[in-house]
């Protein structure tokens, strides 16, 4: 009796987690995909005080630059609205930096956090661009 007791407890543990295992599988299936950079990000103009950084995702989100004149601090930072995918094509996210020093090099990367339901961020490596004289 024990063992019949042992083998239906051991019988419905086992179909349990395999209901659980499928569940999540299907969970993680059903989940949107992460919010990815799929072009860029791309310098699109640059003045003696100012730049524009552009770069487009896969889905909206915020529109952040974060940036600074040494590569491994990039303290300051540069937004503009949150960009809304209107399409299944993604959006161009572009945001403009002001008030930087003439002839300068400047390092940066962006950032597309808060992606339309996915609740994900995409962040590029560093890049780098020089203001002009």
């Amino acid at each position: 009796m024990k063992k019949l007791s042992f083998l239906l407890i051991s019988a419905v543990l086992l179909s349990g987690l395999a209901l659980a295992q499928s569940t999540d599988r299907q969970d993680n299936h059903d989940r949107p995909q992460a919010e990815r950079i799929t072009h860029g990000p791309v310098v699109e103009s640059v003045g003696s005080s100012w730049a524009t950084v552009a770069w487009s995702t896969d889905t909206g989100g915020s529109s952040v630059v974060r940036y600074g004149t040494e590569r491994d601090r990039l303290t300051q930072m540069a937004e503009s609205r949150y960009a809304v995918s209107k399409s299944d094509q993604g959006i161009t996210h572009r945001v403009k930096i002001d008030h930087l020093r003439p002839g300068t090099t400047y390092y940066f990367m962006v950032d597309s956090g808060q992606g339309e339901g996915t609740g994900t961020e995409a962040r590029s490596g560093i890049e780098e661009f020089t203001t002009k004289r």
